[in-house]
């Protein structure tokens, strides 16, 4: 694993962070993708380094919607370590409004960073990598099939996720294995705000819709993740709910 090279988009706090961290202390060489969050994502970088030295760990800043952009960051990512070997696209931005008060310009940045950020990463990843045995993991949602009200936008791009990753996992195969991770509710800053989780009623609410009685944390996103790249030899094309029961798919 020492030489395997990892790049999560998206990864400055929450679940990418945490993947970044935890792989890097399995050994792999991690790429730290970041648009905005310049101070979360040196943290990240800093404890990488702390941890495990200045060799394992590269950030880079850029919108994953970008094709020229995406294509400077592969070649820093060659540059530094001469390789890439696994690709986790979990970059994804909401803009939540009503159906009809939904604008073009919702519609598109949304689309642009969950679909269209995750075909040109994975589509720059697949051009390059050149060896038998790559791994693209896509993180999906649950409501790109059962929908959400005011998500219209979100709903789409993820629900296009889950057919692109079908889709390259039919045509990339043997040489690359596709596949999805649909968390539930993780125990994360952005999933707490987001749902008020702070007070005790949304809390209970919440954790009373899920059949293991808790909510998730970053740990069981990464052990699925970490399965795929390391264990997951006659696997691609699928979906893997991590989310305590609460969707059944």
């Amino acid at each position: 694993m020492e030489d395997r090279v990892l790049l999560v988009t998206g990864s400055s706090r929450g679940i990418g962070a945490y993947l970044c961290k935890s792989f890097a202390q399995k050994g792999f060489r991690v790429v730290i993708n970041y648009s905005k969050l310049e101070e979360k994502a040196e943290e990240v970088f800093k404890e990488i380094v702390s941890n495990v030295g200045i060799d394992k760990a590269l950030r880079v800043k850029l919108d994953v919607s970008d094709r020229k952009s995406v294509k400077d960051m592969f070649n820093m990512i060659f540059d530094k370590f001469g390789r890439i070997d696994i690709l986790i696209n979990n970059a994804g931005i909401n803009i939540d409004k009503p159906f009809l008060e939904i604008t073009d310009e919702d519609w598109k940045r949304v689309l642009d960073i969950n679909l269209t950020g995750t075909f040109i990463c994975s589509q720059e990843f697949a051009l390059r990598y050149s060896e038998s045995d790559g791994h693209i993991i896509n993180i999906g949602a649950s409501t790109a099939l059962r929908g959400r009200k005011n998500g219209a936008n979100y709903c789409s791009a993820k629900a296009g996720v889950i057919a692109l990753t079908k889709c390259m996992a039919l045509e990339l195969a043997p040489r690359i294995k596709v596949n999805c991770i649909i968390p539930g509710f993780i125990e994360t800053e952005k999933v707490i705000n987001r749902y008020r989780l702070d007070q005790k009623e949304n809390y209970e609410n919440i954790v009373n819709t899920i059949p293991l009685k808790r909510l998730g944390n970053p740990e069981d996103v990464f052990k699925m993740a970490y399965f795929l790249v390391t264990s997951a030899s006659y696997i691609t094309g699928q979906n893997f709910f991590v989310n305590g029961g609460n969707y059944m798919g």
